[in-house]
Protein backbone atom coordinates (compact mmCIF):
# COMPACT_ATOMS: atom_id res chain seq x y z
CA UNK A 1 0.00 0.00 0.00
CA UNK A 2 1.50 3.64 -1.17
CA UNK A 3 1.28 6.67 0.78
CA UNK A 4 0.28 4.94 3.50
CA UNK A 5 3.54 6.07 6.08
CA UNK A 6 3.39 10.00 5.01
CA UNK A 7 1.34 12.20 7.05
CA UNK A 8 -2.09 13.14 5.62
CA UNK A 9 -3.32 16.05 4.55
CA UNK A 10 -6.69 17.41 4.94
CA UNK A 11 -8.52 18.26 1.95
CA UNK A 12 -10.46 21.55 3.29
CA UNK A 13 -13.30 20.80 -0.02
CA UNK A 14 -16.31 19.48 1.24
CA UNK A 15 -17.26 17.66 -2.69
CA UNK A 16 -16.82 14.23 -1.36
CA UNK A 17 -18.31 14.09 1.77
CA UNK A 18 -21.46 15.44 -0.11
CA UNK A 19 -21.41 13.06 -3.01
CA UNK A 20 -21.03 10.26 -0.45
CA UNK A 21 -23.88 11.49 1.70
CA UNK A 22 -25.89 11.36 -1.40
CA UNK A 23 -24.97 7.92 -2.46
CA UNK A 24 -25.69 6.65 1.11
CA UNK A 25 -28.94 8.57 0.97
CA UNK A 26 -30.10 6.52 -2.38
CA UNK A 27 -28.59 3.03 -1.20
CA UNK A 28 -30.83 3.70 2.21
CA UNK A 29 -33.73 4.79 0.14
CA UNK A 30 -33.76 1.08 -1.46
CA UNK A 31 -33.76 -0.83 1.88
CA UNK A 32 -36.01 -1.46 4.66
CA UNK A 33 -33.58 -2.43 7.71
CA UNK A 34 -29.71 -0.88 8.79
CA UNK A 35 -27.29 -3.07 10.62
CA UNK A 36 -25.16 -0.62 11.96
CA UNK A 37 -21.84 -2.25 13.14
CA UNK A 38 -18.29 -0.81 14.64
CA UNK A 39 -14.89 -3.39 15.50
CA UNK A 40 -14.39 -5.80 18.38
CA UNK A 41 -14.88 -3.98 21.68
CA UNK A 42 -15.96 -0.57 20.57
CA UNK A 43 -14.62 2.21 21.73
CA UNK A 44 -16.35 5.77 21.61
CA UNK A 45 -15.43 6.65 18.14
CA UNK A 46 -16.89 3.81 16.98
CA UNK A 47 -19.95 3.77 19.00
CA UNK A 48 -20.74 7.91 18.26
CA UNK A 49 -20.05 7.03 14.78
CA UNK A 50 -22.90 4.38 14.72
CA UNK A 51 -25.16 6.65 16.75
CA UNK A 52 -24.82 9.21 13.97
CA UNK A 53 -26.00 6.53 11.30
CA UNK A 54 -28.83 5.21 13.30
CA UNK A 55 -30.30 8.69 13.28
CA UNK A 56 -29.92 9.36 9.60
CA UNK A 57 -32.04 5.67 9.39
CA UNK A 58 -34.72 6.53 11.83
CA UNK A 59 -34.91 10.16 10.03
CA UNK A 60 -35.50 8.74 7.01
CA UNK A 61 -38.02 5.89 8.29
CA UNK A 62 -35.91 3.13 8.33
CA UNK A 63 -35.73 0.08 10.99
CA UNK A 64 -32.17 0.50 12.35
CA UNK A 65 -30.18 -1.38 14.59
CA UNK A 66 -26.74 -1.13 16.45
CA UNK A 67 -24.65 -4.68 16.76
CA UNK A 68 -22.74 -4.88 19.79
CA UNK A 69 -21.61 -8.11 21.24
CA UNK A 70 -19.51 -6.55 24.03
CA UNK A 71 -19.83 -3.53 25.92
CA UNK A 72 -16.65 -1.41 27.36
CA UNK A 73 -16.25 0.19 30.14
CA UNK A 74 -15.70 3.28 28.07
CA UNK A 75 -18.72 2.93 26.51
CA UNK A 76 -21.33 1.33 29.09
CA UNK A 77 -22.02 5.56 30.52
CA UNK A 78 -22.79 6.62 26.75
CA UNK A 79 -25.00 3.40 26.16
CA UNK A 80 -26.97 3.54 29.52
CA UNK A 81 -28.46 6.90 27.99
CA UNK A 82 -30.07 5.80 25.49
CA UNK A 83 -31.03 2.27 27.17
CA UNK A 84 -32.71 3.97 29.85
CA UNK A 85 -34.66 6.13 28.33
CA UNK A 86 -38.27 5.58 26.78
CA UNK A 87 -37.14 7.28 23.62
CA UNK A 88 -35.45 4.88 22.08
CA UNK A 89 -36.41 1.20 21.10
CA UNK A 90 -35.60 -1.93 22.93
CA UNK A 91 -34.03 -3.60 20.09
CA UNK A 92 -32.04 -0.19 19.45
CA UNK A 93 -28.59 -2.61 20.34
CA UNK A 94 -28.56 -6.23 19.40
CA UNK A 95 -26.11 -8.90 19.39
CA UNK A 96 -24.64 -10.24 16.75
CA UNK A 97 -26.48 -13.45 16.28
CA UNK A 98 -29.89 -11.73 16.90
CA UNK A 99 -28.52 -9.23 13.86
CA UNK A 100 -27.89 -12.24 12.10
CA UNK A 101 -31.48 -13.45 12.30
CA UNK A 102 -32.84 -10.38 10.87
CA UNK A 103 -30.74 -10.29 7.43
CA UNK A 104 -32.91 -10.63 4.25
CA UNK A 105 -32.87 -9.18 1.00
CA UNK A 106 -34.32 -5.57 2.25
CA UNK A 107 -31.02 -5.08 4.71
CA UNK A 108 -28.29 -3.09 4.13
CA UNK A 109 -25.01 -3.20 6.41
CA UNK A 110 -23.02 0.12 7.37
CA UNK A 111 -19.59 -0.82 9.07
CA UNK A 112 -18.11 2.14 10.75
CA UNK A 113 -14.61 2.65 12.28
CA UNK A 114 -13.09 -0.09 10.76
CA UNK A 115 -11.93 -1.46 6.78
CA UNK A 116 -10.52 -4.59 7.63
CA UNK A 117 -13.00 -7.43 7.65
CA UNK A 118 -11.22 -9.79 10.49
CA UNK A 119 -11.78 -6.46 13.05
CA UNK A 120 -15.72 -5.78 12.95
CA UNK A 121 -18.08 -7.16 16.01
CA UNK A 122 -19.76 -9.83 14.19
CA UNK A 123 -17.62 -10.97 10.78
CA UNK A 124 -20.19 -13.14 9.60
CA UNK A 125 -22.71 -10.18 8.85
CA UNK A 126 -19.99 -9.45 5.80
CA UNK A 127 -20.56 -12.78 4.08
CA UNK A 128 -24.46 -12.26 5.06
CA UNK A 129 -25.50 -8.80 3.67
CA UNK A 130 -25.39 -8.50 -0.03
CA UNK A 131 -24.89 -4.18 0.50
CA UNK A 132 -22.51 -3.15 2.60
CA UNK A 133 -21.14 0.46 3.20
CA UNK A 134 -17.13 1.11 5.06
CA UNK A 135 -16.90 4.55 6.78
CA UNK A 136 -13.73 4.80 8.38
CA UNK A 137 -10.77 7.13 9.08
CA UNK A 138 -7.95 4.26 9.55
CA UNK A 139 -5.54 4.10 6.38
CA UNK A 140 -6.16 1.12 4.49
CA UNK A 141 -3.88 -2.01 4.23
CA UNK A 142 -3.74 -4.95 1.45
CA UNK A 143 -6.41 -6.39 4.18
CA UNK A 144 -10.27 -4.88 3.38
CA UNK A 145 -13.77 -5.18 2.79
CA UNK A 146 -13.84 -6.15 -0.68
CA UNK A 147 -17.40 -6.57 -1.67
CA UNK A 148 -18.18 -3.06 -0.10
CA UNK A 149 -21.25 -1.31 -2.35
CA UNK A 150 -19.90 2.39 -0.81
CA UNK A 151 -16.41 2.96 0.71
CA UNK A 152 -15.86 5.97 2.22
CA UNK A 153 -12.29 5.90 3.82
CA UNK A 154 -10.43 9.02 4.36
CA UNK A 155 -7.48 9.13 6.44
CA UNK A 156 -6.76 12.27 7.31
CA UNK A 157 -9.96 12.41 9.11
CA UNK A 158 -9.78 13.12 12.83
CA UNK A 159 -12.53 10.17 13.23
CA UNK A 160 -15.02 8.64 12.42
CA UNK A 161 -17.64 10.48 13.85
CA UNK A 162 -16.27 13.36 12.44
CA UNK A 163 -17.14 11.98 8.55
CA UNK A 164 -20.91 11.36 9.90
CA UNK A 165 -21.06 14.60 11.40
CA UNK A 166 -20.35 15.95 8.02
CA UNK A 167 -22.65 13.14 6.31
CA UNK A 168 -25.44 14.34 8.78
CA UNK A 169 -25.41 17.57 7.25
CA UNK A 170 -26.08 17.13 3.82
CA UNK A 171 -29.22 14.61 3.95
CA UNK A 172 -31.95 16.47 2.52
CA UNK A 173 -30.79 19.35 3.98
CA UNK A 174 -29.80 17.84 6.84
CA UNK A 175 -30.81 15.97 9.78
CA UNK A 176 -31.93 16.97 13.74
CA UNK A 177 -29.73 15.01 16.29
CA UNK A 178 -30.65 14.78 20.12
CA UNK A 179 -28.66 16.22 22.32
CA UNK A 180 -27.22 12.40 23.61
CA UNK A 181 -26.19 11.96 20.34
CA UNK A 182 -24.61 14.64 19.62
CA UNK A 183 -23.09 14.28 23.09
CA UNK A 184 -21.61 10.87 21.69
CA UNK A 185 -20.46 12.08 18.23
CA UNK A 186 -18.46 15.07 19.97
CA UNK A 187 -16.99 12.30 22.58
CA UNK A 188 -15.58 10.17 19.75
CA UNK A 189 -13.98 13.33 18.25
CA UNK A 190 -11.96 14.29 21.29
CA UNK A 191 -11.12 11.30 22.29
CA UNK A 192 -9.65 10.19 18.89
CA UNK A 193 -8.05 13.90 18.85
CA UNK A 194 -6.79 13.65 22.69
CA UNK A 195 -8.84 16.65 23.25
CA UNK A 196 -8.29 18.07 19.73
CA UNK A 197 -4.58 18.29 19.80
CA UNK A 198 -3.66 15.68 17.59
CA UNK A 199 -5.00 15.30 13.90
CA UNK A 200 -7.59 18.58 13.71
CA UNK A 201 -7.72 20.28 11.00
CA UNK A 202 -10.65 22.77 9.89
CA UNK A 203 -12.85 20.33 9.54
CA UNK A 204 -12.54 19.03 12.73
CA UNK A 205 -13.28 21.94 14.52
CA UNK A 206 -16.42 22.91 11.97
CA UNK A 207 -17.61 19.52 12.61
CA UNK A 208 -17.66 19.82 16.52
CA UNK A 209 -18.82 23.33 15.85
CA UNK A 210 -21.74 21.50 14.46
CA UNK A 211 -22.94 19.26 17.33
CA UNK A 212 -22.08 22.05 19.58
CA UNK A 213 -25.07 23.92 17.89
CA UNK A 214 -27.41 20.79 17.74
CA UNK A 215 -26.94 20.86 21.73
CA UNK A 216 -23.65 19.03 22.78
CA UNK A 217 -22.64 19.64 26.40
CA UNK A 218 -18.65 19.88 26.40
CA UNK A 219 -18.83 20.00 30.53
CA UNK A 220 -21.19 16.62 30.73
CA UNK A 221 -19.10 14.96 27.81
CA UNK A 222 -15.69 15.57 30.32
CA UNK A 223 -17.58 14.62 33.36
CA UNK A 224 -18.35 11.23 31.61
CA UNK A 225 -14.49 10.30 30.96
CA UNK A 226 -13.76 11.09 34.27
CA UNK A 227 -11.73 8.19 36.24
CA UNK A 228 -11.84 6.87 39.73
CA UNK A 229 -9.63 7.96 41.85
CA UNK A 230 -7.57 4.44 41.63
CA UNK A 231 -7.13 4.22 38.11
CA UNK A 232 -5.79 7.70 38.25
CA UNK A 233 -3.09 6.73 40.99
CA UNK A 234 -2.54 3.37 38.65
CA UNK A 235 -1.80 5.91 35.74
CA UNK A 236 0.69 7.86 37.89
CA UNK A 237 2.68 4.89 38.52
CA UNK A 238 2.88 3.65 35.06
CA UNK A 239 4.18 7.04 34.51
CA UNK A 240 6.47 7.27 37.27
CA UNK A 241 8.03 3.94 36.43
CA UNK A 242 8.83 5.13 32.49
CA UNK A 243 12.41 5.26 31.09
CA UNK A 244 13.80 6.97 28.36
CA UNK A 245 15.48 5.74 25.77
CA UNK A 246 16.66 7.33 22.56
CA UNK A 247 13.77 10.05 22.67
CA UNK A 248 11.29 7.68 23.98
CA UNK A 249 9.41 7.15 27.37
CA UNK A 250 9.19 3.30 27.66
CA UNK A 251 6.90 1.33 30.61
CA UNK A 252 5.89 -2.39 31.38
CA UNK A 253 3.33 -3.09 33.47
CA UNK A 254 3.40 -5.85 35.45
CA UNK A 255 0.99 -5.71 37.47
CA UNK A 256 -2.82 -6.58 37.13
CA UNK A 257 -4.33 -3.60 37.32
CA UNK A 258 -8.35 -2.63 36.55
CA UNK A 259 -9.12 -1.37 33.41
CA UNK A 260 -5.53 -1.43 32.31
CA UNK A 261 -6.37 -0.96 28.47
CA UNK A 262 -7.66 2.84 29.32
CA UNK A 263 -4.75 3.22 31.82
CA UNK A 264 -2.20 2.25 29.76
CA UNK A 265 -3.40 4.54 26.89
CA UNK A 266 -3.68 7.91 29.01
CA UNK A 267 -0.48 6.71 30.67
CA UNK A 268 1.16 6.99 27.13
CA UNK A 269 -0.63 10.09 26.32
CA UNK A 270 0.26 11.80 29.31
CA UNK A 271 4.23 10.42 28.87
CA UNK A 272 4.18 12.63 25.46
CA UNK A 273 3.58 16.03 27.85
CA UNK A 274 7.67 15.12 29.17
CA UNK A 275 10.26 17.04 27.54
CA UNK A 276 12.54 15.47 24.97
CA UNK A 277 9.89 12.59 24.55
CA UNK A 278 9.15 11.73 21.34
CA UNK A 279 7.20 8.84 21.65
CA UNK A 280 5.91 6.37 24.15
CA UNK A 281 5.27 3.11 24.64
CA UNK A 282 3.26 1.42 27.50
CA UNK A 283 3.16 -2.55 27.22
CA UNK A 284 0.69 -4.53 29.54
CA UNK A 285 -0.77 -8.35 29.66
CA UNK A 286 -4.26 -8.38 27.93
CA UNK A 287 -4.46 -11.97 29.31
CA UNK A 288 -2.13 -14.33 30.78
CA UNK A 289 0.20 -15.19 27.27
CA UNK A 290 -0.90 -11.67 25.26
CA UNK A 291 1.25 -8.66 25.56
CA UNK A 292 -0.65 -5.80 24.18
CA UNK A 293 0.60 -2.53 23.37
CA UNK A 294 -0.11 1.32 23.34
CA UNK A 295 2.30 3.71 21.29
CA UNK A 296 1.96 7.38 21.06
CA UNK A 297 3.81 9.83 19.20
CA UNK A 298 4.30 13.63 18.49
CA UNK A 299 4.25 13.27 14.63
CA UNK A 300 8.50 12.95 14.37
CA UNK A 301 8.65 9.12 14.92
CA UNK A 302 6.43 6.67 12.88
CA UNK A 303 4.61 4.30 15.70
CA UNK A 304 2.29 2.58 12.96
CA UNK A 305 5.27 1.32 11.46
CA UNK A 306 6.61 0.00 14.42
CA UNK A 307 3.34 -1.70 15.63
CA UNK A 308 2.89 -2.96 12.40
CA UNK A 309 6.17 -4.56 12.59
CA UNK A 310 4.41 -6.28 15.93
CA UNK A 311 1.02 -7.33 14.05
CA UNK A 312 -0.91 -4.10 14.85
CA UNK A 313 -1.14 -0.74 13.37
CA UNK A 314 -3.11 2.49 13.37
CA UNK A 315 -2.16 5.88 12.63
CA UNK A 316 1.58 7.48 12.20
CA UNK A 317 0.64 9.54 16.22
CA UNK A 318 -1.28 6.70 17.59
CA UNK A 319 -1.63 3.38 17.38
CA UNK A 320 -1.44 -0.29 19.35
CA UNK A 321 -0.82 -4.22 18.39
CA UNK A 322 -0.82 -7.44 20.57
CA UNK A 323 1.34 -10.60 20.31
CA UNK A 324 0.40 -13.87 21.45
CA UNK A 325 2.73 -16.05 23.61
CA UNK A 326 5.49 -14.10 24.83
CA UNK A 327 6.12 -12.23 28.29
CA UNK A 328 6.09 -8.81 29.08
CA UNK A 329 10.25 -9.36 29.21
Amino acid sequence: YYGGKAQQVEKTTRVKARVKAHALRELMDGKDRLLIMGHRLADIDSFGAAVGIYRIATALNKKAHIVVNQVTSSVRPMMERFTETNDYPEDMFLKGEEAAGLVDNTTMLVVVDVNRPSIPDEPSLLKMVKTIVVLDHHRQGTERIENATLSYVEAYASSTCEMVSEILQYIDGGVRIKVEEADCMYSGMMIDTNNFMTKTGVRTFEAAAYLRKMGADTVEVKRMFATSMSAYQERCKVVAAAQIYRHCAICGVKEKIQEIKMVSAQAADELLGIEDVDASFVFYYESDDVVAYSARSMGRINVQIIMEKLGGGGHLTMAGAQTKGITLE
